[in-house]
């Protein structure tokens, strides 16, 4: 049986590192992982159910004392493992290198219309 003191510390230590690194706001751990949607991968996001259902389980002193905590520890590891691997400065530069990927391959394609365009008016 797990302290209920340690528990919640355990989730506000699960929402700082979701807000630090991908930068998810909420109030609650549950807005955070829906907010999360599919940027978690599939394991973590059932990691994210996992402790969302002991969370409940927590508020009641008799299902608290019945909760599987070597699972419920095995999420939390889980998800601070994967979050420990993400970078939010390497996320944002990829975020903007996408950006002005687009952009170029845009203008790359406007110009050869445009191109394109002023060979067909000159041929006829």
């Amino acid at each position: 049986m797990i302290d209920t003191e340690e528990f919640q510390a355990k989730v506000v230590r699960l929402q700082t590192a979701l807000s630090d690194r991908m930068r998810l706001r909420g109030a609650t751990l549950e807005r955070q992982l829906r907010r999360a949607g599919r940027r978690l991968p599939r394991r973590q996001r059932r990691a994210g159910q996992i402790i969302l259902g002991a969370q409940d389980w927590m508020a009641h002193p008799k299902l608290a004392r019945v909760l599987d905590m070597s699972g419920v520890n095995n999420a939390f590891t889980d998800l601070h493992r994967y979050l420990d691997t993400l970078d939010p400065r390497e996320a944002r530069k990829t975020a903007v290198l996408r950006l002005l990927g687009g952009i170029v391959l845009n203008l790359m394609v406007l110009g050869g219309l445009v191109y394109a365009l002023i060979r067909w008016q000159g041929a006829g």
